[in-house]
């Protein structure tokens, strides 16, 4: 991760007062969250995803395509992947890739205007192949989906690390402004994702060994409700991905408090979950254009950046679930079929090399899983739903390179 951070921009929903659009773009541009090189520490949590694999059927062999937060080091290292790969790069934020021998960039969002802008600045860049997805839009919405008989408990549930760029304080005035106006007190539980956290036997929040910063974010909540944030707030310091999702299934909403950073994925595990989200309307709205946050009635953007507002839209959703149907707009838009849709639909090589190639069915391809199965022993279906996890989806560099090695020597690359 490297770059200027642009920590003016957290709370700060006005920039376009202060700059030109153009000069917004490149602070967004000038942060990435990629792991580099020389940034040992990170290279254990480089993924590797391989939504489709390289095949090989009936005389006719074709391109697979892998992306990570990692390629450009990915590539360094394993040079010939791209013999049997497009190299897709993307970054956890809401920049660009800073990869230079991408094939394809997973951008967020479809932003013409700021893809023009980039291209014209970077006219090296100009041949990469702009595709508005992330790693957050490859969720297994079956794996992650509604919990059968899960009552909904939680009021709001709130997925994030106590770091600045997620405004716990907003949400933490929030709930205050909102036991006010309501009289009623919003039964909330924030998940913070963070080791060194510990849950007392009294239910209370210890907090003490994590570092500075979040330690400062925490105290401000603290302060916020009075110095009793517990008796607000069932804080889970660490919550086990197989079991989040009885925590989107028990909630009336999944509520996320930031103005900016990458394509946010605790959203696209609540609206899998059938669970409606909300956002303020000015998240990412630099990056994004006019491009949604969420698709159709899955939620509720909050009109303003204030914490009654915020109150406010709360108030609305979890009164008024029935308005709502996340998992179904999940279903037509999101997910792991529509993921490849989308990428085959972006690179012009599958149209011309796949037969009987179809836009925005390429998931149905009787080809692909007819040489899915002949060259990996799975149906195209299995494989993308990681049916054999080894070969679609790794994590760290040892097992980066077992898994390079093995489609090297499946398609005779030394």
């Amino acid at each position: 991760m490297k770059g200027k951070y642009p920590v003016n921009y957290f709370k700060n929903p006005y920039m376009d007062k202060e700059k030109s659009i153009e000069q917004i773009w490149d602070d967004i541009e000038a942060y990435s969250g990629e792991f580099f090189e020389d940034e040992p520490n990170y290279h254990a949590k480089i993924d590797f995803f391989v939504p489709l694999p390289p095949l090989c059927y009936k005389g006719k062999a074709t391109k697979g395509i892998f992306f990570s937060q990692g390629t450009e080091y990915i590539l360094k290292l394993y040079p010939q992947l791209q013999e049997i790969f497009f190299a897709c790069a993307y970054t956890m934020w809401s920049s660009y890739s800073w990869c230079d021998k991408a094939d394809c960039y997973l951008t967020c969002y479809e932003n013409k205007p700021r893809e023009a802008y980039y291209k014209r600045k970077y006219p090296n860049k100009k041949d990469i192949i702009f595709i508005p997805l992330q790693d957050a839009d490859f969720c297994n919405e079956y794996y992650v989906a509604p919990t059968p008989n899960t009552p909904k408990t939680i009021d709001v549930l709130v997925v994030s690390t106590p770091i600045q760029v997620k405004n716990l304080p907003m949400i933490a005035e929030a709930i205050k402004l909102y036991e006010k106006k309501y009289n009623y007190r919003l039964k909330t539980t924030i998940a913070l994702g963070t080791n060194g956290c510990e849950k007392r036997e009294d239910g209370t929040l210890d907090y003490s060994s994590i570092d500075k910063k979040r330690i400062e974010v925490l105290d401000e909540v603290n302060s916020i409700l009075y110095g009793k944030m517990n008796e607000y707030i069932n804080f889970e310091p660490y919550i086990k991905h197989n079991e989040l999702s009885k925590y989107y299934t028990g909630a009336k909403c999944t509520v996320l408090a930031s103005l900016i950073e990458g394509k946010n994925r605790g959203i696209f595990e609540s609206i899998s979950c059938d669970t409606p989200v909300v956002v303020f309307r000015d998240h990412n709205k630099w990056a994004r254009g006019n491009y949604p946050i969420f698709w159709g009635n899955s939620g509720e953007y909050v009109p303003e950046f204030t914490a009654e507002s915020l109150a406010d839209t709360i108030h609305k959703v979890i009164n008024n679930g029935y308005l709502y149907e996340p998992r179904k707009n999940h279903l037509m838009h999101s997910g792991r079929k529509n993921f490849i849709d989308i990428c085959a639909d972006y690179i012009p090589y599958y149209r011309d090399s796949i037969p009987g190639y179809e836009e925005g069915r390429f998931h149905e391809n009787l080809w692909v899983d007819l040489a899915c199965q002949r060259n990996y022993q799975l149906s195209y279906i299995d494989f993308l739903y990681g049916r054999n996890a080894g070969i679609s989806h790794v994590r760290g560099l040892e097992n980066i390179e077992k898994l390079v090695k093995f489609y090297y020597s499946r398609f005779n690359i030394n």
